[in-house]
């Protein structure tokens, strides 16, 4: 850190840093970030969960500065971005689970209601990769980083470079397909 700024008070920092000041940015991500990692560590047992959530953070932080008032409670701005973003994570995680067990049952109602035609799981398995494998390659990108590596939709669109709406419609394309080939194949 810079020494300058290491002595500098979060109110200075932050003024700085709406004046677009990199080196204000970096001291406040070096004076709190490891603070913010730990909350969100022992908030969320998973570690790459909590650094990807104190990452954003800081992202939002940057990204909305010039809208954020002056304030001399730096800290505590930063804890309540980093509790919305845990919250946020979470219902994602709930959204995910909800999903799992919505396929998971409509896979084994339908495997009960087509008993002659039953497939194992291996077999559903390896239809269900060769339909991903044969999505556009974006689509099939924004689909394996949502569904497989479970990364927010945010993420996924940095990771990209591309859109939240972009990344949701190559999702939405992705289930799309999925569902029509599964049902066309009787699965």
């Amino acid at each position: 850190m810079n020494p300058l700024y290491a002595s500098a008070t979060d109110s200075d920092l932050f003024q700085l840093l709406k004046e677009e000041d990199v080196a204000a940015f970096e001291a406040i991500y070096d004076r709190y970030f490891i603070r913010l990692l730990n909350i969100a560590y022992k908030r969320m047992e998973n570690k790459e969960d909590a650094l990807e959530v104190v990452q954003d953070v800081f992202i939002r932080l940057y990204a909305k500065r010039a809208q954020i008032e002056n304030t001399d409670y730096l800290f505590a701005y930063l804890q309540t971005l980093l509790k919305h973003g845990m919250i946020d994570r979470f219902r994602q995680h709930l959204v995910q689970q909800k999903q799992y067990a919505a396929i998971k049952e409509q896979v084994q109602t339908h495997t009960v209601h087509a008993a002659d035609q039953q497939i194992d799981s291996k077999k559903l398995e390896e239809k269900i990769h060769y339909i991903i494998n044969s999505l556009p390659e974006k689509c099939k990108e924004a689909f394996i980083l949502s569904r497989m590596q479970y990364l927010s939709h945010q993420a996924i669109a940095t990771k990209m470079s591309i859109s939240v709406s972009t990344v949701e419609k190559h999702i939405v394309k992705a289930l799309q397909q999925l569902r029509k080939q599964l049902k066309e194949t009787n699965v």
